[in-house]
């Protein structure tokens, strides 16, 4: 009965065991007289693409050998295996074993277990049915010392095809349950001992004990030490379901001084994967200044990890120790592997300045190898896009590198099936240069490819497939493929824009509120009237609604801007063709357009100021920083200007 019940509990995914599946290779080492296992770090990833399962795979075994191990396995127990035949293994296995001790029952597990190294026998092959019976019957007389010998021992078995594995399972199922029940007994040494026997078995993340040590620890987080805390970040990395106690971010503000570079690493895995941002400066400054100091040494995998969080992070908080950073780094790019320069490259876009040396630097080392597949992959080249473009930065790479990327695209079609998002990004960011390939826009365009790709519901269009086919209509006049239905067109674009905000709205104003209702009352002021006001999303693809005028060019009044009855939200409002009429675009551009504390455009921005043009309006620029220091008669002055 007992078993019934096991086998219907933990009704998990058996997908999400499949894409975690790691097929290590695993050496038994020694350290002070004290043995441990060392995952071998080129080991292979199982999972749905290989590239970037494989990095993952490494991360953690990286991570798992930063954790201090020393001294935790000395009170696991061996037993001397005295199995060496088929006749033997099957004889000790085919017993009447739910009335036998569990001592008995744990010690033939430990028995059979080199003999199941060798041949290739895990706990799912049927002549365990009975030992396994013994397990759950007699769990509950198991001891701490026999349960984490099992636990260790099971570690070592062949794996599993499936964490839902016939006996496995059943076996797993049982001594996670009594692991919960035990936990409230043990020190903090026994807790992360057993936790680490649960990552050895690759179930960190199905298992209910590493939640329970979570919950159970936040409430004792100040009391950790700096290794256990590590340990902590290391288990949060692996179940990646729930955010970061501010408890255990409290308590690691007190200890990260004393981490080192890759133990900062371990934690920064831990925010990055669980997706919660550090909200404590210190913490960031702690470790961009650790990054400084080890610029020369620090291994990639541990610069990736706490790159990759910073950026997460608001990094605009610690600008100037960014900056430091990207310094110390930008002669180390050589040394670096693909992945971690595109890392190294997107930290700019967190601070809305770059390293021209970094850009230059990287650009020149992806032109070498881009046509290599097995170094760099497309999410690589989507990201070092993403950095470029934002900053209209041309390496004026030979071949360009705009143009590679694009041929890549050509080239990788098995690879972009796996991964339609970067497919879709890797074109938006190029449209940014006024790049287009009409066959991918044909692809992505397919009403089927995008059901199929990102779902049906309105909600589901990806900003960047509205942005391209919005994009068809203002640069590629030529084009007769494929286009988004009208009907997705208009219902989704509702979802993709910021609405122009009210001084009596019920919300409120956030400080870019504030900037575009500043903006509006200085036009207003400079035009007497609002009906010489049009304020919309002339351009869909763009978040923020710009606000039109008309001017006469004869007399120089300003008049009612006509024209728009005919379009509606989702539409690209062109300008009535009069060449006596000029027409203005008031676009309020707030610190996300520009470069950090300068006035110079964004790559979307410049990409808006290029299409505003291309259909017929002068573009005025309202930035930020220069209109919100002044007054309210400046400000007015500050437009009428760029107006003239």
């Amino acid at each position: 009965m007992l078993r019934q019940i096991f086998r219907c509990i933990k009704p998990k995914s058996k997908d999400l065991w499949n894409q975690t599946g790691l097929t290590y290779g695993s050496n038994i080492l020694k350290l002070n007289n004290t043995r441990f296992y060392q995952f071998n770090l080129n080991s292979t990833y199982v999972g749905k693409g290989s590239l970037p399962s494989n990095i993952t795979g490494k991360e953690n075994i990286y991570a798992y050998n930063v954790l201090q191990k020393v001294s935790m396995k000395k009170h696991i127990k061996t037993v001397d295996s005295d199995v060496i035949s088929t006749k033997q293994f099957n004889d000790m296995l085919n017993q009447n074993w739910r009335k036998s001790s569990i001592g008995d029952i744990v010690d033939t597990f430990l028995k059979v277990k080199n003999y199941c190294v060798l041949n290739n026998i895990n706990v799912s092959d049927t002549r365990f049915e009975k030992l396994v019976d013994g397990v759950i019957d007699n769990c509950e007389q198991i001891s701490d010392k026999q349960l984490i010998s099992l636990l260790y021992c099971l570690a070592e078995f062949p794996l599993e095809a499936s964490y839902s594995a016939h006996n496995y399972h059943d076996l797993w199922s049982c001594l996670d349950d009594i692991c919960c029940w035990k936990i409230v007994e043990w020190d903090n040494d026994t807790c992360f001992l057993v936790a680490d026997a649960w990552y050895q078995m690759h179930l960190g993340k199905f298992c209910d004990y590493i939640y329970i040590l979570l919950d159970r620890f936040v409430k004792k987080a100040d009391k950790l030490t700096k290794e256990q805390l590590v340990n902590i970040y290391f288990y949060l990395n692996i179940c990646r379901r729930r955010a970061v106690d501010f408890e255990y971010e409290f308590a690691l503000e007190k200890l990260v001084n004393e981490m080192d570079v890759d133990e900062m690493a371990v934690v920064a895995m831990g925010y990055f994967k669980t997706k919660t941002k550090i909200k404590l400066t210190s913490i960031l400054e702690a470790m961009a200044d650790k990054v400084s100091e080890n610029s020369k040494n620090i291994h990639q995998i541990s610069l990736s990890a706490i790159l990759k969080v910073l950026r997460y992070s608001q990094p605009i908080k610690i600008f100037s120790k960014i900056v430091d950073l990207s310094d110390k780094l930008s002669t180390e790019v050589d040394r670096l592997t693909y992945t971690c320069c595109t890392h190294l490259a997107l930290m700019s876009t967190g601070i809305h300045s770059y390293n021209e040396r970094i850009f230059q630097e990287i650009s020149n080392k992806f032109i070498k190898e881009i046509s290599n597949d097995s170094l760099i992959r497309i999410k690589d080249i989507e990201r070092l896009l993403n950095a470029l473009v934002m900053f209209n930065y041309d390496p004026k790479t030979t071949p360009n590198i705009y143009k590679a990327a694009l041929d890549e695209l050509h080239k990788r079609q098995d690879e972009l099936n796996d991964y339609p998002r970067s497919l879709i990004c890797t074109l938006n960011y190029l449209s940014l240069q006024n790049i287009y390939s009409y066959e991918f826009l044909n692809k992505v365009l397919d009403i089927e490819y995008i059901d199929k790709n990102f779902g049906k519901g309105t909600r589901s269009v990806p900003r960047e497939i509205f942005s391209l086919n919005t994009c068809i209509d203002i640069e590629c006049p030529d084009y007769s493929g494929n286009r988004l239905p009208p009907a997705r067109k208009y219902k989704s674009v509702k979802w993709l824009l910021d609405w122009t905000p009210t001084h009596d709205q019920w919300k409120k104003l956030t400080k870019a509120d504030q900037l575009v209702l500043s903006a509006i009352d200085a036009v207003k002021g400079i035009v007497k009237n609002e009906k010489l006001m049009y304020i919309n999303h002339i351009l869909p693809h763009f978040t923020r609604a710009d606000i039109v005028l008309c001017r006469n060019k004869k007399t120089g009044e300003f008049i009612e801007p006509t024209g728009f009855e005919n379009y509606v939200l989702g539409d690209v409002m062109f300008p009535v063709n009069n060449s006596s009429l000029e027409w203005f675009a008031i676009v309020i551009l707030g610190w996300n357009n520009t470069i950090h504390n300068g006035s110079a455009l964004l790559g979307h921005s410049l990409m808006k100021d290029r299409q505003l043009r291309k259909i017929g309006y002068k573009p005025v620029h309202v930035i930020w920083n220069e209109f919100t220091k002044l007054s309210e008669a400046q400000r007015k002055n500050y437009i009428l200007n760029k107006l003239h």
